[in-house]
Order: C-alpha cells, then sequence, then structure tokens
C-alpha cells in the first residue's frame, strides 16, 4: 500500500515539475522572440586593440542592448592615409545598410 502511494505522489510531483518547466521554457521564448522582433539594425564602429583597424558594422540589436547578429561593412586601418575619408565612406554605407535590413524588419509595436 505504502509502494502504490509513494508511486502515485511521486508521479504528481515529477508531473508538475514537467508542466512548471513547459511554462518556463514557454515563456522564455516568447520574450526571446519577442526581442529578436523588436531588435532593429544599427551602425556600430569600434576598435579592438592591438589588431590595427577600426571596424565599422551594422549591428542586430534589441531593446535591451542584447546583439543578434552583425554584418561587417569595412575595416579601416588605423594607418591608412585618408582615415577620416575611408571611415566617413564606411559609416555612409554602414547607415544605408541598415535602412534597408530595417525596412525588411516588421514596424515597432506591432
Amino acid at each position: 500500500m505504502r509502494t502504490v502511494a509513494f508511486l502515485a505522489i511521486s508521479i504528481v510531483v515529477l508531473t508538475a515539475v514537467v508542466l512548471i518547466a513547459a511554462v518556463l521554457t514557454g515563456a522564455a521564448r516568447r520574450r526571446r522572440h519577442a526581442a529578436q522582433v523588436s531588435a532593429r539594425w544599427a551602425v556600430r564602429h569600434y576598435a579592438i586593440p592591438g589588431r590595427g583597424h577600426t571596424v565599422v558594422a551594422v549591428t542586430l540589436t534589441d531593446a535591451d542592448g542584447r546583439m543578434h547578429g552583425e554584418h561587417v561593412v569595412a575595416r579601416v586601418p588605423d594607418d591608412a592615409q585618408d582615415w577620416q575619408r575611408d571611415f566617413v565612406v564606411a559609416r555612409q554605407e554602414a547607415e544605408e545598410r541598415a535602412f534597408h535590413l530595417n525596412s525588411d524588419r516588421p514596424p515597432i509595436g506591432s
């Protein structure tokens, strides 16, 4: 009799754990999907110390600041003859690319 009661309680507890895990996993998946849908492409540039260049890119960033993707547009060498011109040209290209990539994204708030 005790074995049957123990088995029944074990089944109830295991079922509860599975249901709670499914609910939590589903909620996390919905939050992750909402963050990715609301993410927008934006221009970003950064230098990696010791590499000798500045990277100009567009990144898919959500409202929380998490990056979901990146496209490198250009790497401008630190010792480039006309670094500023090359950097501005790369930023303009990145801005155009971000504009076009965002045109395919769903509108914010829908």
